[in-house]
């Protein structure tokens, strides 16, 4: 509770101690302990009476609703359980990580679409980063040398008349092109 009072900051020690003796608190929000306590002890009475004033059918009943009550807590609680287990099995069989699949699973079971969608795309970026490391690793290197690596005319005359022949086969575009189409 705040205490208003003022001109407080600017008053002397001994002003602000008489200031504070004299101060009366609203409490018309509040209620009076003793009140609040003769209002409990009432109603624990009435709560008592009322238990012995029950007959036994009416306490069996009570029982019974309380126990099904239970049961039908339970089931609901296993019943969920049970899906997002079933939840969970399906994206791991999906490709996604555990902590994933339960993610989305429990997501999915709350009915919290927006979750689910944004572990879809977590679960797909992962995946496309996964294929493209697996096709950079498989991958074979370029061969050694750069752009004038090919075929020159003066690499062709240097060779055998076997070799030239074979290479003129083997690749007859580049063949045509050393020798102008001829």
């Amino acid at each position: 509770m705040k205490i208003n009072i003022e001109n407080y900051e600017n008053m002397t020690t001994e002003e602000k101690l008489a200031a504070l003796e004299a101060y009366e608190p609203d409490m018309s929000g509040h209620v009076a302990k003793t009140l609040y306590d003769k209002t409990a002890s009432e109603l624990a009475a009435a709560k008592k009476a009322l238990k012995e004033r029950m007959s036994d059918d009416e306490a069996k009943a009570a029982k019974e609703a309380e126990e099904k009550a239970a049961l039908l807590e339970r089931a609901e609680k296993a019943e969920y359980a049970l899906a997002v287990n079933g939840y969970a099995k399906a994206y791991l069989a999906m490709g996604y990580d555990e902590k994933l699949a339960n993610s989305t699973a429990e997501a999915l079971a709350k009915g919290d679409m927006n979750t689910v969608f944004a572990n879809q795309k977590a679960h797909s970026d992962a995946r496309e980063k996964a294929l493209r490391a697996e096709l950079l690793k498989q991958t074979p290197p370029p061969p050694a040398g750069g752009p004038d690596s090919g075929m020159t005319k003066e690499k062709l005359r240097a060779m055998s008349e076997r070799e030239r022949y074979e290479f003129s086969v083997n690749h007859p575009e580049e063949y045509k092109n050393i020798y102008g189409g001829n």
